[in-house]
This record gives structure tokens, sequence and C-alpha cells, in this order.
């Protein structure tokens, strides 16, 4: 298990361009005063208490979370708010679930050859949904970079996905998501069939993904006597649907499409702005905010 940590501790720095160089990493201890302090964090983040948070992390922290997706130019991005955001984050946590447990017994800190001090800890972390009622159980991996007595950076690894889960489903409670979706009842016009349908979306598919990173879901299903079709689209913001349909209006899709289809009705769901209540007006669409429910 030892070696397996070092080797994840030297991935970690290696593509934070610090790799650990030379053939030592230095002094590996668990009982030292720093290796305490973290686990006397994780301890009092169990107890949604955070005083030691605030002498253990440098004010300007820069976390770092290796999630998918969470990287700009090949860099992971930084968490805003530094301490702060930490903070608010881990209280956001015991908003979002119940019972939090994280194992403490797998903490070492590194006094490398060079003078870096990384303390790192691999531990289970659980707790119980407020929200979703499920429980949940990950492996949750921390790695600290000290600047003399507090932490100055930390790259987090875990899994987010029941996080993102609680998140919709607290959103949900309290209506409060910013995603947006597009709903329509389309009928196929004279002349076409459903394998002309089935051809234009294939094209129209791949034009989405590869100019619309934003738009989550793109649905479009079709009635038993091909005839109709109903889609469901949805967009992390309205910004996101905004950009969609500039993104559609400007293409050769837009006119294929109004060939193809008959727009029946369009319904725009969700937390929309003025910029995309103005475009909804060309489609005719019926606005309609969120009353319960969640939107993943």
């Amino acid at each position: 298990m030892k070696n397996n940590f070092i080797t994840l501790l030297a991935s970690v720095l290696f593509v934070s361009c610090n790799s650990i160089s030379g053939e030592s990493t230095g002094i590996i201890t668990t009982s030292d005063q720093k290796t305490s302090m973290v686990k006397s964090h994780m301890e009092a983040y169990m107890n949604k208490d955070s005083s030691v948070a605030e002498k253990l992390f440098a004010e300007n922290l820069e976390l770092y979370d290796q999630f998918s997706n969470n990287q700009k130019e090949n860099k992971t991005v930084v968490n805003p708010g530094g301490r702060q955001g930490l903070i608010e984050g881990d209280k956001f946590a015991h908003i979002l679930f119940s019972d939090v447990k994280v194992t403490t017994d797998k903490i070492q800190t590194y006094n490398l050859n060079d003078g870096r001090i990384y303390t790192a800890f691999w531990s289970m972390w659980s707790g119980k949904g407020n929200f979703t009622g499920k429980e949940t159980t990950l492996p949750f991996y921390v790695i600290s970079l000290w600047e003399g007595n507090q932490i100055a950076k930390i790259w987090r690894y875990m899994d987010p996905t029941a996080f993102n889960k609680e998140v919709a489903a607290y959103e949900g409670i309290n209506k409060s998501s910013a995603k947006v979706l597009g709903l329509a009842e389309l009928k196929i016009n004279k002349g076409f069939k459903k394998s002309d349908v089935e051809e234009f979306m294939v094209r129209f598919t791949k034009f989405v993904r590869e100019t619309e990173p934003n738009t989550y879901d793109f649905g479009y299903f079709i009635s038993a006597d091909g005839r109709r079709v109903n889609l469901v689209e949805k967009y992390y913001t309205a910004a996101d649907f905004v950009h969609h349909l500039n993104n559609f209006e400007q293409s050769d899709y837009s006119k294929e499409f109004m060939t193809l289809f008959t727009l029946e009705k369009v319904i725009i769901s969700g937390d929309t702005s003025e910029e995309l209540k103005a475009k909804a007006k060309a489609y005719g669409a019926e606005l309609r905010t969120q009353v319960g429910g969640w939107i993943n």
C-alpha cells in the first residue's frame, strides 16, 4: 500500500511540473505534527467544525479538484475562494449529506530531499444524501503541499458523481437550478419519412456535439406512426441555450430543420434569462418555471 501511494504522489508532482527528482523521496513520517494537524482537520470536518481549517490552510490556498472536464489548456482549474472557498465547500457538504464520515488511519507526511513537504492521505468518505436519501461511500485521496506551518496547495481525487446528484436534488427542492430545458413537438412534413429524419439527426447531432459543449442532453424521439417527433434538450444555463439557438440559426441546419419539420409546440422550462425570453418569442415558445422535482 505504501509503495502504491508513493507512486501516486510522484505522479501528481510530475503532472504539476514538480516531479520528484533523485533516488530517494526523503523521510516519510506518520506521527509528526503536520500529520497530526491534517488528522485534526479531518476530525473537525466530520463534526462541522471549521476552526482547524482557519489555522491549517493559507488564506490564498490553491485547491485543485482532479475531476474530468475540470481542466483548461491542459491544466486543472483552481477552485475559487482560497481557504474560505474550501471552508464553505465543507459546510455545503454537510447541507447535502448527513452522518458524514472520513477514515483517518492512512495519513503520511513526506519530507523531500529538496525541502518540499507534503502530507497525503487516502481514505473512504461516506454519508447519506439529505435530498436523495441515498447512502454513498467513495475513495477520497488528498495531497497537500506545505509552506511553513500552513498548507498552500491541495490536490483532491474523488468521483464527484454522488455529489453532483445530491446538488441536483438540492436545487430541485430549492428551485434554484440554473439549468434550462427545451421541449418541442414536431410534425414531419409531407414527402419525408423516418429514414430522412434519422439521416438528418446523425449529421445534426454531430454538429451539436462538436460546437456546443454545454448542451448536455440532446434527445429526439419518433412516434410509432413515423409522423411526429418530440425533442428534449438540456443546457447548463440560459446563456448556453442562447448559444445553441444562435449556433443553430447561423448554420445550414436551421433551413433543413424547418424543411423537414413543422413546429407544433415549443416549451422552454427552467431559469430563463431576458435574452433567452426574447429568443423564445421567435419560436412561439411557452415559458415555464420549475415547481418541483430535479434536473439532472
